[in-house]
């Protein structure tokens, strides 16, 4: 009797021992929270960045003067722009071809963005890559603001979704994200003589979607849901605050990658 009790004791010591050397499936514990907002933030900033750009290339499609060159789509993007712009005087009236520009108080631009991009970011130590497609529809509108006949700011408000594909390598682990996306611009303002950067609003970017993480043979999904915002004026360098769920990183507008998430 007491050789039985001690050989179930030496097996449920054994069976301990074994579940204890074989504890979580590595790929669980590679799809975190915190891998997911990092992930999540690094292509969120690369967004709203080339969003900023945009806005340049908006006010250039109404003629307006003193802006910096053109659309500057991130040099890592290869993306088509379509823009359909139309003019309007202070009662609202369509000023026809946007000119006399003398005229023009407001603008209201959609744009259609599609192609790929191609990024690396440092989060925190950890290096990722990401590539994938974007679509993109974007309505801005850009109110010019006067004191007396003096222009002395323009601001940029609007609404844009976009339905984009994203794939992260960090070493042997891949992680490929289905992301839409809802962007509410909130008076983002540039001044006049024109600013290189916004000096003040904001802009937020609501996430749903999924990831699909990959190591070996094994994967795991999980759905994702992130609320992002961006608050300007950025410092000299461009660097702006960018937060996720709580989680503060830095947005560079210049370079598009995202760092120092605390």
């Amino acid at each position: 009797m007491l050789h039985r009790r001690l050989s179930s004791v030496f097996a449920a010591v054994a069976v301990v021992a074994l579940t204890s050397c074989d504890t979580t499936n590595p790929v669980t514990q590679l799809l975190d929270d915190a891998t997911i907002t990092n992930d999540v933030a690094a292509s969120a900033g690369d967004a709203m960045a080339t969003h900023v750009e945009m806005m340049v290339g908006n006010e250039t499609s109404g003629s307006f003067s003193g802006l910096m060159a053109g659309d500057v789509i991130g040099a890592a993007n290869a993306t088509s722009t379509n823009r359909t712009t139309a003019c309007f005087d202070a009662a609202g009236a369509v000023v026809t071809n946007c000119q006399p520009i003398s005229s023009v108080r407001r603008i209201v631009s959609q744009v259609t963005l599609n192609g790929t991009r191609t990024r690396t970011d440092t989060i925190n130590t950890r290096v990722r890559s990401f590539s994938g497609a974007l679509h993109r529809v974007v309505v801005d509108t850009v109110t010019r603001n006067f004191t007396g006949a003096t222009e002395t700011s323009r601001s940029h408000s609007g609404l844009s979704t976009a339905n984009d594909t994203t794939t992260f390598t960090e070493s042997d682990v891949t992680r490929v994200a289905t992301e839409t996306a809802v962007d509410s611009v909130k008076a983002v303002t540039f001044s006049v003589p024109r600013s290189a950067y916004p000096v003040s609003g904001s802009m937020v970017r609501v996430v749903t979607g999924k990831v699909t993480l990959t190591k070996g043979t094994k994967t795991e999904s999980r759905q994702i849901s992130r609320t992002i915002t961006v608050t300007f004026p950025p410092d000299a360098q461009g660097n702006v605050s960018l937060t996720v769920n709580g989680k503060t990183c830095s947005l560079n507008l210049v370079t598009h990658k995202v760092s120092s998430c605390t």
